[in-house]
């Protein structure tokens, strides 16, 4: 592989509608969190109205503030409008789906060097809960 190529390769960033749909919508609804935070507005009302279940909003939230407790650097979000994951939102879209299979080794291969063990733990458990609170559909 040339240089070129492969430097295009890891800097490649995928596409919000190549990734899962649980997902892509944990990504566009962080956007919107953050979104909403700069504004001054509580987001709550929109994630319910995207779930149809008010405990997977709260669950969702508490994933935003398990993440924004524990990450070791500013959490890169893109812009709402942005067809492209950044990199922490790509890293995010891979967390959802380990904790969506309940694959808590690859959780923790994915933010072992970044994260510690109190931390994945706090992430991972709120990521499980917000994943089998918008499975049940509860309301």
């Amino acid at each position: 592989m040339h240089s070129s190529s492969l430097i295009r390769h890891l800097t490649q960033q995928p596409l919000i509608r190549d990734l899962s749909v649980e997902a892509a919508q944990a990504v566009l609804a962080l956007r919107y969190c953050i979104a909403c935070r700069r504004s001054g507005r509580d987001p709550m009302p929109e994630l319910e109205r995207r779930w149809g279940n008010i405990l997977a909003a709260r669950r969702f939230r508490l994933v935003v503030e398990a993440i924004g407790h524990s990450w070791p650097d500013p959490f890169a979000v893109a812009p709402p409008c942005c067809p492209q994951a950044s990199f922490d939102e790509t890293l995010l879209a891979n967390l959802v789906t380990a904790a969506a299979h309940g694959n808590r080794v690859h959780f923790d291969v994915l933010t072992a060097e970044m994260l510690g063990s109190d931390a994945r733990e706090m992430i991972f458990v709120a990521l499980e809960n917000f994943v089998r609170a918008r499975a049940s559909g509860r309301a």
